[in-house]
């Protein structure tokens, strides 16, 4: 379950990977095969029948310095072209993208691609066809049954599950009422087609989407071993005084130096009292000495995150009642880990990780009997194997938790506690890989000992002058 490469080596990957890449090639997958990306279409295929068409739409135009493409699209075709379409015929797994046109396409010249560039897109990532977007409405005419995902755009830092989450806020809301662009298409379609039976496809792409193949790991490895690096780097740093936004800055420095990419999700640092919110992310108080740093992080490393949480003490010393509970959780956390490997239900291994806290941990780490309430509760219920890991920070797998864990399944390992008491909220947490016989530590780079912590915390940081 530990952290199996090394650093350097992946790290090195993981540049290499954007160095040198120039002009339209930045717009294709280099981390895909085209047979592994055909593949991906002939399982959405096999999911839909010999009679029905899936459609997968990309990301809509964008305002920003950076546009992010749709997860989904991007998972079954690897392109990075805004404002197209895929279509898959099931009885033989068909494809066609649909394309717009080069001058309507964000970027300098030599950066864009449209269906000008047909050919050289469906030879580079095996599509059977590459077409103009003018062309979709007469290729659909012969649909009479049609798979779409029934959700808002998946990218760029931004969950399937906040998207759909804002979207339906703005329809709702007296002085917005935006209709959802996936609700927009569905109309134009059954106005369009009013014959067509029009189902949703998102549970179906989420199961495959759920197993991650190698290619897709060691992506996922490179994004967990950036954040690994930026938890040692930010211990290293921390001292009083310094302010919670160098952190984060440490953390975008390390994600545009090592892999020219932006955060997964906004950077939570904080100290002090504002451990208790799970979602801070103002990041602008100084840090002073008795407190804990709180850090969670993690990038959109060529469409991929990771997740990862560690709490160290600003002095470089842990007190007493922080290495009582942190240390008490990271023994859970361990457990958790060393339980992980295919065919068991998540349920079973919490509790079996559970009476093994009692028998063993609870004694030596609450001698006098009293165990606290958050602790009790922690043991008591919660799903420390939090959520799945992939396309975004929290991905869009499906229903998976009461299912059997699977080889190629990533997700994290996650085991808190919240004392509203003494506003401190403590946790650790590692994006994992399930393996044949157990699982690998995508963050283990970053340590989760206390007395490794401490020892780390007192040498000199690579990348920040304190």
């Amino acid at each position: 379950m530990n952290c199996e490469h090394d650093v350097a080596d992946v790290l090195d990957r993981c540049r290499d990977m954007f160095l040198h890449v120039k002009g339209q090639d930045r717009l294709f997958t280099r981390d895909f095969s085209v047979e592994e990306l055909q593949g991906r279409r002939r399982k959405l295929a096999d999911k839909i029948g010999p009679d029905a068409y899936a459609l997968i739409p990309a990301a809509p135009a964008q305002a920003g310095h950076r546009a992010c493409q749709d997860a989904t699209f991007y998972y079954f075709t690897g392109l990075d072209v805004l404002q197209s379409f895929l279509l898959v015929r099931g009885k033989d797994a068909h494809s066609t993208v649909f394309l717009p046109p080069r001058d309507e396409v964000e970027g300098e010249a030599d950066d864009r691609l449209g269906f000008e560039e047909a050919d050289m897109i469906r030879a580079r990532l095996g599509f059977d066809d590459a077409q103009p977007i003018e062309q979709m409405g007469v290729a659909l005419q012969q649909v009479g049954t049609l798979y779409m995902p029934f959700c808002e755009s998946e990218g760029g830092g931004v969950t399937r599950f906040q998207a759909n989450g804002c979207a339906q806020k703005r329809e709702a809301s007296e002085w917005d009422g935006v209709e959802p662009r996936h609700k927009v298409l569905l109309r134009k379609l059954r106005e369009r087609f009013p014959r067509m039976q029009i189902e949703d496809a998102s549970d179906m792409i989420g199961r495959l989407r759920r197993i991650k193949s190698s290619a897709e790991i060691e992506v996922l490895r490179q994004a967990g071993y950036l954040s690994a690096l930026i938890m040692n780097e930010s211990m290293k740093a921390t001292h009083a005084g310094m302010c919670e936004s160098q952190l984060e800055g440490i953390a975008k420095y390390i994600y545009s130096t090592y892999g020219n990419c932006d955060l997964g999700y906004g950077v939570i640092a904080a100290s002090g009292k504002r451990i208790v919110n799970g979602h801070y992310h103002f990041n602008n108080c100084l840090l002073q000495d008795g407190e804990v740093v709180l850090m969670d992080c993690g990038p959109d490393l060529r469409h991929y995150s990771s997740d990862i949480a560690r709490i160290w003490p600003v002095s470089g010393i842990y007190s007493d009642w922080h290495r009582q509970i942190y240390g008490f959780i990271v023994e859970y956390h361990k457990i958790l880990l060393r339980l992980i490997r295919p065919g068991i239900f998540a349920q079973d291994a919490y509790a079996e990780a559970r009476a093994c806290m009692r028998k063993d941990f609870v004694p030596a780490f609450f001698p006098d009997g009293n165990l606290p309430e958050p602790i009790d509760r922690m043991l008591s219920g919660g799903g420390p194997y939090n959520h799945c890991v992939g396309l975004s920070v929290h991905d869009f797998v499906g229903k998976w938790r009461d299912e059997v864990i699977e080889e190629g399944m990533v997700f994290v390992v996650d085991p808190m506690a919240m004392f509203r008491d003494r506003q401190q909220y403590i946790r650790v947490e590692d994006t994992i890989v399930v393996t044949r016989d157990g699982c690998e530590r995508l963050t283990g780079a970053a340590p989760i000992e206390l007395d490794e912590v401490e020892a780390l915390m007192k040498e000199k940081s690579n990348i920040f002058a304190t």
